[in-house]
């Protein structure tokens, strides 16, 4: 899926079309960047779990659902149609149906997992925290992406299927939930390779979580305000400065503590 994503990075950087719209490289590149850093995300996050096979398989084999999807969205776009929302013939509807069908099976499985993370991961205490949130954080972006789909076949206009309001862009919270698990994750991973104590990297994970928590808040106000992106107002412009400073906070404490870390060591027991 990455492959697929850096691929169409260099179609876009060569060929004619823009980045916005319902039919752009933008979708092939998005899709296939983010789907496959979340699917790693995924897999890493199920090395910390038992491994049974009665929930195990199901819940790899759903997420690897991810593939199809993207690779439907890639066709659509060679294709030159939307492939979202796009009911103009039988074919594009089975799509548009389909990539339904497998999100729905993916969404599924990440519900599974995140509730698995809660009952069986394993790993300090810190790290359990940073990927639980993460999980959680992806769950509430799963429900948020059903919300676009719902308030894209409420519109006539392919165009505003994302928008909410006058120019709320339901996206932002979207993305900024999606990618909770990485950064929250890669924090915690960061963290057990320090010496610090345990209950100091629960606090800056804490932190961490705290942030991103302001962060979303944030992009749903100003997206279910009817505000577009960058149309902050003072309060979400404080939100926004210190959902960044928390997350600044700690990752340079936990990159500060961390030299091992990029030597790739065994983290500490």
């Amino acid at each position: 899926m990455i492959a697929t994503g850096l691929f169409h990075v260099v179609i876009y950087a060569f060929a004619d079309g823009g980045w916005d719209g319902p039919v752009s490289w933008r979708k092939p590149i998005e899709f296939g960047l983010s789907g496959g850093i979340t699917t790693l995300s995924l897999a890493a996050v199920m090395g910390r779990l038992p491994r049974t096979a009665w929930l195990a398989w199901p819940s790899a084999v759903a997420t690897s659902l991810f593939v199809p999807e993207t690779l439907l969205i890639d066709l659509q776009r060679w294709r030159g149609v939307p492939s979202h929302f796009n009911s103009s013939t039988v074919f594009d509807a089975a799509v548009f149906s389909l990539m339904g069908a497998l999100v729905a099976f993916v969404s599924i499985a990440i519900f599974v997992m995140t509730i698995w993370t809660f009952t069986s991961l394993r790993g300090p205490a810190s790290t359990g925290l940073g990927i639980r949130a993460g999980m959680a954080f992806l769950t509430i972006g799963q429900v948020l992406g059903f919300m676009i789909v719902v308030n894209g076949l409420e519109v006539d206009d392919v165009y505003r299927s994302s928008v909410f309001g006058a120019a709320g862009e339901m996206k932002l919270p979207h993305a900024v939930a999606l990618h909770a698990l990485q950064v929250l994750g890669l924090l915690a991973l960061l963290l057990e390779r320090t010496a610090l104590a345990e209950s100091r990297r629960i606090l800056l994970v804490l932190l961490a979580v705290c942030g991103y928590t302001l962060a979303l808040g944030v992009a749903a106000l100003q997206t279910f305000g009817g505000r577009a992106p960058l149309d902050l107002t003072p309060p979400g412009v404080t939100g926004a400065a210190g959902a960044i400073a928390m997350l600044v906070v700690a990752y340079a404490a936990a990159l500060r503590a961390a030299p091992a870390a990029f030597r790739w060591s065994a983290p500490p027991n």
